[in-house]
Protein backbone atom coordinates (compact mmCIF):
# COMPACT_ATOMS: atom_id res chain seq x y z
CA UNK A 1 0.00 0.00 0.00
CA UNK A 2 1.21 3.23 -0.92
CA UNK A 3 1.84 5.84 1.82
CA UNK A 4 -0.22 8.27 0.77
CA UNK A 5 -2.86 5.78 1.13
CA UNK A 6 -2.14 4.60 4.47
CA UNK A 7 -2.06 8.41 5.46
CA UNK A 8 -5.48 8.52 4.20
CA UNK A 9 -7.04 6.22 5.98
CA UNK A 10 -5.35 6.67 8.99
CA UNK A 11 -7.02 10.52 8.99
CA UNK A 12 -10.27 9.01 8.07
CA UNK A 13 -10.29 7.00 10.99
CA UNK A 14 -8.94 9.40 13.30
CA UNK A 15 -11.56 12.47 12.04
CA UNK A 16 -14.06 10.03 11.92
CA UNK A 17 -14.45 7.42 14.67
CA UNK A 18 -10.81 8.16 16.69
CA UNK A 19 -9.87 4.36 16.80
CA UNK A 20 -8.36 2.08 14.77
CA UNK A 21 -5.67 -0.84 14.23
CA UNK A 22 -2.65 -1.00 12.92
CA UNK A 23 -0.56 -4.19 12.07
CA UNK A 24 2.59 -4.70 10.81
CA UNK A 25 3.82 -2.01 13.02
CA UNK A 26 7.60 -2.72 13.61
CA UNK A 27 7.15 -3.56 17.49
CA UNK A 28 8.35 -7.47 17.91
CA UNK A 29 5.63 -9.76 19.42
CA UNK A 30 7.67 -11.47 21.74
CA UNK A 31 8.59 -7.81 23.53
CA UNK A 32 5.04 -7.78 23.79
CA UNK A 33 4.46 -11.35 25.24
CA UNK A 34 7.32 -10.42 27.47
CA UNK A 35 5.40 -6.99 28.69
CA UNK A 36 2.27 -9.42 29.90
CA UNK A 37 4.33 -11.65 31.44
CA UNK A 38 5.95 -9.31 33.50
CA UNK A 39 2.23 -7.79 33.88
CA UNK A 40 0.66 -10.88 35.28
CA UNK A 41 3.75 -11.58 37.34
CA UNK A 42 3.75 -8.10 38.84
CA UNK A 43 -0.83 -8.00 39.56
CA UNK A 44 -0.26 -11.52 40.53
CA UNK A 45 1.10 -10.57 44.24
CA UNK A 46 -0.37 -9.74 47.36
CA UNK A 47 -1.97 -6.46 47.68
CA UNK A 48 0.48 -5.59 50.10
CA UNK A 49 3.42 -6.09 47.86
CA UNK A 50 2.13 -4.11 45.11
CA UNK A 51 1.32 -1.64 47.36
CA UNK A 52 4.74 -0.51 48.11
CA UNK A 53 4.71 1.70 45.04
CA UNK A 54 1.73 3.50 45.87
CA UNK A 55 0.41 5.50 43.22
CA UNK A 56 1.49 9.77 43.10
CA UNK A 57 -0.85 11.95 41.47
CA UNK A 58 2.08 14.37 41.12
CA UNK A 59 4.40 12.34 39.13
CA UNK A 60 1.52 10.44 37.89
CA UNK A 61 3.34 7.29 38.43
CA UNK A 62 2.90 4.18 41.16
CA UNK A 63 0.49 1.63 41.57
CA UNK A 64 -3.44 2.55 42.31
CA UNK A 65 -5.87 -0.38 43.31
CA UNK A 66 -9.81 0.98 42.22
CA UNK A 67 -9.00 4.31 42.75
CA UNK A 68 -9.76 6.03 39.28
CA UNK A 69 -13.26 7.50 39.49
CA UNK A 70 -14.67 8.45 35.38
CA UNK A 71 -16.50 12.21 36.39
CA UNK A 72 -18.85 10.18 33.86
CA UNK A 73 -19.74 7.48 36.21
CA UNK A 74 -18.58 8.61 39.95
CA UNK A 75 -18.12 5.04 40.71
CA UNK A 76 -14.86 3.14 40.75
CA UNK A 77 -13.18 1.53 38.09
CA UNK A 78 -13.26 -2.34 39.12
CA UNK A 79 -9.12 -2.69 37.85
CA UNK A 80 -5.82 -2.29 38.92
CA UNK A 81 -2.67 -0.34 37.37
CA UNK A 82 0.94 0.03 37.79
CA UNK A 83 1.66 3.41 35.73
CA UNK A 84 5.34 4.47 34.39
CA UNK A 85 5.59 7.92 33.35
CA UNK A 86 9.33 8.23 30.98
CA UNK A 87 10.08 11.71 33.18
CA UNK A 88 13.33 12.20 35.10
CA UNK A 89 12.81 10.84 38.49
CA UNK A 90 9.44 9.97 38.27
CA UNK A 91 9.54 6.16 39.17
CA UNK A 92 12.29 7.10 41.38
CA UNK A 93 11.80 4.31 44.57
CA UNK A 94 8.75 2.90 42.38
CA UNK A 95 10.52 -0.17 40.47
CA UNK A 96 8.71 -3.19 41.44
CA UNK A 97 11.64 -5.23 42.17
CA UNK A 98 11.69 -8.00 39.69
CA UNK A 99 14.78 -7.82 37.83
CA UNK A 100 13.43 -7.75 34.29
CA UNK A 101 10.93 -4.99 34.64
CA UNK A 102 12.36 -2.24 34.84
CA UNK A 103 14.51 -2.79 31.06
CA UNK A 104 11.40 -4.38 29.66
CA UNK A 105 9.28 -1.49 30.27
CA UNK A 106 11.89 0.94 29.11
CA UNK A 107 11.97 -1.10 26.02
CA UNK A 108 8.60 -0.97 25.10
CA UNK A 109 8.24 2.67 25.75
CA UNK A 110 10.71 3.75 23.20
CA UNK A 111 9.34 1.01 21.43
CA UNK A 112 5.90 2.59 21.73
CA UNK A 113 6.34 6.04 21.44
CA UNK A 114 8.25 5.84 18.55
CA UNK A 115 5.38 4.07 16.45
CA UNK A 116 3.08 6.92 18.04
CA UNK A 117 5.09 9.65 17.14
CA UNK A 118 5.49 7.81 13.54
CA UNK A 119 1.26 8.12 13.80
CA UNK A 120 1.39 11.56 14.86
CA UNK A 121 3.70 12.49 12.47
CA UNK A 122 1.61 10.89 9.64
CA UNK A 123 -1.19 12.97 10.72
CA UNK A 124 0.10 16.41 11.62
CA UNK A 125 -0.27 17.94 8.41
CA UNK A 126 -3.84 17.65 8.06
CA UNK A 127 -4.48 18.08 11.74
CA UNK A 128 -2.36 20.74 12.05
CA UNK A 129 -1.46 22.88 8.98
CA UNK A 130 -0.82 25.80 11.74
CA UNK A 131 2.07 24.26 12.79
CA UNK A 132 5.47 24.21 11.73
CA UNK A 133 6.32 20.31 9.87
CA UNK A 134 7.32 18.50 13.29
CA UNK A 135 6.29 20.35 15.93
CA UNK A 136 3.85 18.03 17.29
CA UNK A 137 6.82 15.22 17.31
CA UNK A 138 9.52 17.11 18.64
CA UNK A 139 6.72 17.92 21.23
CA UNK A 140 6.84 14.24 22.80
CA UNK A 141 10.29 13.09 25.00
CA UNK A 142 11.04 10.18 26.88
CA UNK A 143 13.25 10.48 30.15
CA UNK A 144 13.44 14.47 30.08
CA UNK A 145 12.92 16.82 33.08
CA UNK A 146 9.60 17.37 31.54
CA UNK A 147 8.33 14.57 29.74
CA UNK A 148 4.83 12.98 30.58
CA UNK A 149 4.57 9.97 28.02
CA UNK A 150 2.94 6.78 30.23
CA UNK A 151 3.40 3.17 30.37
CA UNK A 152 0.34 1.79 31.96
CA UNK A 153 -0.20 -1.56 33.01
CA UNK A 154 -3.96 -3.32 33.41
CA UNK A 155 -5.64 -5.78 35.21
CA UNK A 156 -9.52 -6.21 35.25
CA UNK A 157 -9.59 -9.08 37.80
CA UNK A 158 -12.70 -11.97 37.82
CA UNK A 159 -16.04 -10.39 39.32
CA UNK A 160 -18.64 -11.50 41.47
CA UNK A 161 -21.68 -13.36 39.38
CA UNK A 162 -23.91 -10.71 41.48
CA UNK A 163 -22.39 -8.01 39.24
CA UNK A 164 -23.71 -9.12 35.94
CA UNK A 165 -26.30 -6.98 36.21
CA UNK A 166 -25.03 -3.98 37.66
CA UNK A 167 -26.65 -1.06 36.26
CA UNK A 168 -23.21 1.28 37.67
CA UNK A 169 -20.60 -0.54 37.33
CA UNK A 170 -17.78 -0.87 34.87
CA UNK A 171 -14.07 -2.52 34.52
CA UNK A 172 -13.41 1.02 32.82
CA UNK A 173 -16.08 3.91 33.35
CA UNK A 174 -16.78 6.05 29.63
CA UNK A 175 -14.09 8.38 29.06
CA UNK A 176 -11.67 10.02 26.86
CA UNK A 177 -7.88 9.85 27.00
CA UNK A 178 -6.12 12.74 28.03
CA UNK A 179 -2.99 12.96 25.60
CA UNK A 180 -2.16 12.77 21.62
CA UNK A 181 -2.28 9.30 20.62
CA UNK A 182 -2.82 5.87 22.74
CA UNK A 183 -1.60 2.21 21.85
CA UNK A 184 -3.49 -0.10 23.30
CA UNK A 185 -2.02 -3.53 23.43
CA UNK A 186 -5.09 -6.24 23.65
CA UNK A 187 -5.34 -10.18 24.12
CA UNK A 188 -7.42 -12.04 22.00
CA UNK A 189 -10.21 -13.43 24.11
CA UNK A 190 -10.54 -10.82 26.48
CA UNK A 191 -12.76 -8.38 25.09
CA UNK A 192 -14.56 -5.88 26.88
CA UNK A 193 -13.25 -2.66 25.00
CA UNK A 194 -16.54 -0.55 23.53
CA UNK A 195 -16.15 2.81 21.97
CA UNK A 196 -18.97 5.36 20.62
CA UNK A 197 -20.38 4.21 17.28
CA UNK A 198 -20.69 7.72 15.99
CA UNK A 199 -19.23 10.22 17.90
CA UNK A 200 -21.20 13.10 16.83
CA UNK A 201 -24.38 11.68 16.95
CA UNK A 202 -26.16 8.16 17.95
CA UNK A 203 -25.08 7.06 21.32
CA UNK A 204 -24.50 3.36 20.10
CA UNK A 205 -21.76 1.87 21.64
CA UNK A 206 -19.69 -0.99 19.85
CA UNK A 207 -17.08 -3.30 20.35
CA UNK A 208 -13.78 -2.65 19.35
CA UNK A 209 -12.27 -6.10 19.77
CA UNK A 210 -8.58 -7.23 20.07
CA UNK A 211 -7.04 -7.92 17.01
CA UNK A 212 -4.48 -10.98 16.12
CA UNK A 213 -0.85 -9.14 16.14
CA UNK A 214 -2.51 -5.62 15.68
CA UNK A 215 -2.05 -2.55 18.17
CA UNK A 216 -5.91 -0.52 18.62
CA UNK A 217 -5.16 3.36 18.26
CA UNK A 218 -7.03 6.00 19.59
CA UNK A 219 -6.87 9.91 19.47
CA UNK A 220 -7.07 11.95 22.62
CA UNK A 221 -8.73 15.47 24.09
CA UNK A 222 -4.93 16.88 23.68
CA UNK A 223 -4.58 16.17 19.91
CA UNK A 224 -8.15 17.36 19.52
CA UNK A 225 -7.75 20.79 21.05
CA UNK A 226 -4.22 20.77 19.24
CA UNK A 227 -5.95 20.14 15.67
CA UNK A 228 -8.57 22.60 16.20
CA UNK A 229 -11.67 19.59 17.06
CA UNK A 230 -10.08 18.67 13.20
CA UNK A 231 -9.90 14.90 15.20
CA UNK A 232 -12.18 12.92 16.93
CA UNK A 233 -11.32 12.14 20.78
CA UNK A 234 -13.76 9.20 21.25
CA UNK A 235 -15.52 7.93 24.43
CA UNK A 236 -14.70 4.49 25.53
CA UNK A 237 -14.96 2.13 28.60
CA UNK A 238 -14.27 -1.36 29.18
CA UNK A 239 -17.69 -3.09 30.23
CA UNK A 240 -18.70 -5.63 33.02
CA UNK A 241 -18.49 -9.65 31.89
CA UNK A 242 -21.66 -10.38 30.52
CA UNK A 243 -21.84 -14.12 31.20
CA UNK A 244 -20.89 -16.40 34.27
CA UNK A 245 -17.69 -17.96 32.77
CA UNK A 246 -16.59 -14.23 31.33
CA UNK A 247 -16.62 -13.01 35.39
CA UNK A 248 -14.11 -16.00 36.06
CA UNK A 249 -11.27 -14.51 33.23
CA UNK A 250 -9.42 -12.04 33.94
CA UNK A 251 -8.56 -8.85 31.65
CA UNK A 252 -5.39 -7.79 30.64
CA UNK A 253 -4.43 -4.86 28.61
CA UNK A 254 -1.23 -2.09 28.38
CA UNK A 255 -1.86 1.21 27.39
CA UNK A 256 1.35 3.86 26.18
CA UNK A 257 -0.31 6.98 26.31
CA UNK A 258 1.97 9.76 23.96
CA UNK A 259 1.47 12.45 26.24
CA UNK A 260 3.09 15.88 24.84
CA UNK A 261 5.93 17.67 27.78
CA UNK A 262 4.62 20.04 30.46
CA UNK A 263 6.22 23.19 28.64
CA UNK A 264 4.79 22.43 25.18
CA UNK A 265 2.38 24.43 23.92
CA UNK A 266 -0.97 23.51 22.67
CA UNK A 267 -1.75 26.15 19.75
CA UNK A 268 -4.72 25.34 17.90
CA UNK A 269 -4.13 28.45 15.49
CA UNK A 270 -7.31 30.39 16.99
CA UNK A 271 -7.09 30.55 21.04
CA UNK A 272 -4.84 31.87 23.27
CA UNK A 273 -1.83 28.86 24.11
CA UNK A 274 -1.76 26.65 26.96
CA UNK A 275 0.86 24.13 28.32
CA UNK A 276 0.67 20.61 28.16
CA UNK A 277 1.15 20.55 32.01
CA UNK A 278 -1.53 22.79 32.70
CA UNK A 279 -3.84 21.00 31.32
CA UNK A 280 -2.75 17.59 32.76
CA UNK A 281 -2.54 18.27 35.86
CA UNK A 282 -6.10 19.02 35.82
CA UNK A 283 -7.12 16.03 34.25
CA UNK A 284 -5.33 13.70 36.88
CA UNK A 285 -7.11 15.34 39.46
CA UNK A 286 -10.34 14.66 38.26
CA UNK A 287 -10.42 11.10 37.71
CA UNK A 288 -8.75 9.64 41.20
CA UNK A 289 -10.35 9.74 43.94
CA UNK A 290 -8.81 10.46 47.64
Amino acid sequence: MKKEDVVQQIWSAARNVGFFNVINHGIPQDDIDAIFRLSKGFFDQSLSEKSKYPFDTVRNSGYEYMTQAPPSTNTLDQKESMQITAREGCMDKLWPASANFRPAMERMSTLAHELACNILSLLEAKACPHLQPGTLVNSHHLWNEDGQCTLRLMHYPPSDEKLLDAKNMWRAGAHTDWGCITLLFQRVDEDGLECRADPRGDAKWIEVPPVKNGITVNVGDMLRLWSDQRLTSNMHRVRMPRTPEECKKSRYSVAFFLQADKSALIDDGKKEPFTAGEYFAGRINSHFSE
